[in-house]
């Protein structure tokens, strides 16, 4: 008998936690207030609508995740391991079918099936739910839906789920599966140019933290596929990006982040700034969000190391209303490796517009969460925004006119190169 004295994290990663299956009966508990004759009909002060952060000290299979979602409504779900991601189905979406979505699209990216640590459900969880996944639960957290605390987690926590997660992978006879899903993503990388700088890694130093910092070499692919995973949002982006050079790297020091940027502009909406857009600010665009800030219809995923803490940028506050980001941020790019082929991807709703122009730019920011005792995210990342060291290099700039869906190679300081959809090595629109 293996005898536990663990936290949770611990325990679960030990296999000293199991699922408890909630009873169908459990998943929706109900009273009803009958009124008073004598009551007073009073007029309540307008509250914000609440979501329930779920962290699972027991990553879960999806099998699970569908009962122990049964009755709710997710907003995020959140992977890490070998590969990262999340999946966000929109408001309204029942658990069950949010969960296949994830299957097809997390599947037909990488061939395997992910385990789920993190879940964000729209309204308040029933107590007797709560009871019912007690014993794989880390911590349940409720939130004004509009809170940019949603998705701050604790320093430390990205780490212990991607250990949790490679622990339950190695219990179902997964681990070998999913490391060579990962070496398989990064193989898939177009060819690039080699420059003859090192890629011995060096440390960070005051002199080496104003070096070059952005990525070598990379490429951009915009098309439109309702045939290929996921189907259910046809607007496809994936990027592909290499630093050779282990100063380059080591010039994020251990407090900068990196952003991807791809921004897609209309200029014919009013230049406000954001979040005091109309709904028309999200979908007029060649991909869009239907359903608007924060909580919108998006999937995304990437092969970064677990250590380097990719997120996606949702954020948008200050930006111009006439432009609308699909960017994925790493909290620590000093964790990624010198001639590794790094990708990512994701898939959005299709707008209102057949073409966008766009451009597509590397950023070097402030990582404050840090400051603030939090794992990197959207809403702590830049906060310090003239810190010395910051920066900004344009890869594919607007003033270029090109428009997405389209292609583009690029290479750093150098000029990018224009594919047309249905060209080699740029997939065509279907």
């Amino acid at each position: 008998m293996k005898l536990c004295s663990l936290t949770m994290w611990a325990a679960a990663a030990a296999g000293c936690l199991t699922l408890t299956l909630l009873p169908a009966a459990a998943a929706t508990a109900q009273t009803t207030d009958e009124p008073s004759p004598t009551s007073v009909t009073v007029t309540a002060p307008q509250t914000q609508p609440k979501v329930t952060r779920l962290l699972f000290a027991v990553p879960q299979t999806l099998d699970e995740l569908k009962v122990s979602l049964a009755g709710l409504k997710p907003l995020l779900l959140r992977y890490t391991g070998e590969v990262g991601g999340g999946d966000q189905p929109g408001p309204g979406v029942p658990a069950d079918q949010a969960i296949e979505s994830m299957r097809e699209s997390v599947v037909g990216q990488y061939g395997v099936e992910p385990l789920v640590f993190l879940v964000v459900v729209d309204g308040e969880v029933p107590a007797a739910h709560l009871t019912a996944l007690e014993p794989v639960l880390a911590e349940v957290k409720t939130f004004d839906s509009d809170s940019v605390s949603v998705d701050r987690l604790p320093l430390g926590t990205l780490e212990q789920a991607a250990e949790a997660t490679r622990a339950r992978e190695a219990l179902l006879g997964r681990s070998d599966a999913m490391k060579a899903a990962a070496e398989e993503s990064r193989e898939d990388a177009p060819s690039s140019p080699s420059p003859s700088s090192s890629s011995v890694e060096q440390p960070t130093t005051s002199a080496n933290i104003s070096n070059a910092w952005a990525p070598w070499y990379g490429t951009m692919r915009a098309y439109n596929n309702p045939y290929e995973s996921p189907t259910d949002m046809p607007r496809k982006f994936r990027h592909y990006l290499r630093w050779y050079s282990a100063s380059d790297i080591a010039a994020f020091g251990d407090d900068f982040a990196y952003e991807h940027n791809m921004s897609l502009y209309n200029t014919d909406l009013w230049d406000l700034t954001r979040p005091y857009c109309a709904d028309s600010a999200y979908t007029e665009f060649w991909a869009g969000w239907s359903t608007g800030f924060k909580w919108n219809a998006v999937k995304y995923g990437w092969n970064f190391p677990s250590a380097a803490a990719a997120y996606w940028d949702w954020d948008d506050t200050t930006d111009s209303c006439q432009k609308l980001d699909f960017s994925v941020g790493i909290g620590y790019p000093k964790k990624l490796t010198a001639g590794v082929a790094y990708n990512f991807w994701i898939a959005a709703e299709k707008g209102n517009k057949s073409s966008s122009p766009y451009d597509l730019g590397a950023q070097k920011i402030s990582n404050d969460c840090n400051d603030l005792g939090m794992e990197p995210g959207s809403s702590c990342t830049g906060l310090n925004y003239d810190r010395p060291g910051s920066g900004t290099e344009p890869l594919v700039g607007k003033s270029r006119g090109w428009r997405v869906p389209s292609c583009a190679d690029w290479v750093r300081g150098g000029s990018p190169t224009y594919k047309a959809n249905g060209t080699y090595d740029c997939p065509a629109n279907r």
